[in-house]
């Protein structure tokens, strides 16, 4: 569920990002954001706040971010990124 977000703010709060898990393990899933998440992303109109990022796509293998254009970059490896120092 997703809480109301108007003007990309959650109460006071300007929200800065977002983010899902695509918990896909098998080898046919595909790990990385598709058409839905990056639509879901460009077209919120309450996702366009000055410090928002994007959303942050979880997977196995890989973290992404969506923009808020909707376009995709890779962040990093999921296991580098969330292993403790």
């Amino acid at each position: 569920m997703v809480l109301p977000h108007p003007d990309c703010r959650i109460g006071e709060e300007d929200i800065v990002a977002s983010f899902h898990t695509h918990p896909n393990t098998g080898g046919d899933f595909v790990q990385e954001p598709g058409e839905t998440d990056k639509r879901a992303v460009r077209d919120d109109p309450d996702l366009k706040g000055t410090a928002y990022i994007g959303e942050l796509v979880i997977s196995q293998a890989t973290v992404y971010l969506v923009t808020p254009l909707g376009q995709v970059r890779e962040v990093g490896e999921t296991q580098a990124i969330f292993t403790e120092v």
